[in-house]
């Protein structure tokens, strides 16, 4: 849709993806069979031993359990407050808040598959249609949705997008090598306040 580019603009994205289709929901009693792997040998999952886990008692349950179940139920959870639904608007929040977050906490979800992308845009739309006035992209929880894929479609779609060298919309710094200037800096010694006063802190 975009001559083979990714869209470098949100504006440009969302105008090029359009509204996201509907999520297939076709239910599954048991996974098809795997395709041709290429000569490629398939292993069993590991056993947290085998990742180097060892004895892992019930001592620590971290606050945020993982799985589709568990996203589907974060997701309603979060979608229940219409008013908070509505009003949500990125910039704003706090981004420290733990155990009241100021948003879904559903990335991780959404990020390994355990929640559609586009089912939860459209249980969004749901409830924005059940609401008299609701914030706009992008700093909406919708348009925050959108914009974690035009995220993914601009660092997919761009060679080298995760450095500076060889990245075409990266702007290029002469970075000179000073050993002297580097202390400075790590010792919060610039003659910059602000920058000292981060590396000091």
């Amino acid at each position: 849709k975009n001559g083979g580019r990714p869209p470098l603009t949100y504006q440009s994205f969302v105008a090029t993806a359009g509204e996201p289709p509907k999520p297939v929901m076709e239910k599954y009693s048991e996974l098809p069979p795997i395709g041709d792997t290429g000569g490629y040998e398939l292993l069993p999952v590991p056993k947290l031993e085998e990742l180097g886990y060892g004895d892992l008692s019930q001592e620590y349950i971290p606050p945020f359990r993982g799985g589709e179940t568990e996203a589907l139920k974060r997701m309603r959870e979060s979608l229940q407050d219409k008013e908070w639904v509505a009003k949500f608007e990125k910039p704003k929040g706090d981004p420290s808040a733990f155990l009241k977050p100021a948003t879904t906490v559903l990335s991780p979800y959404l990020k390994f598959g355990c929640l559609s992308a586009r089912y939860f845009y459209h249980c969004i739309q749901d409830v924005y249609r059940s609401t008299k006035t609701h914030t706009k992209p992008p700093v909406s929880l919708a348009g925050q949705l959108l914009w974690r894929d035009f995220f993914y479609t601009v660092s997919f779609g761009t060679p080298n997008f995760h450095q500076m060298e060889g990245n075409k919309i990266c702007k290029q710094i002469p970075w000179r090598e000073n050993g002297e200037l580097f202390v400075a800096w790590r010792d919060g010694r610039t003659g910059y306040p602000w920058i000292d006063a981060i590396m000091i802190q």
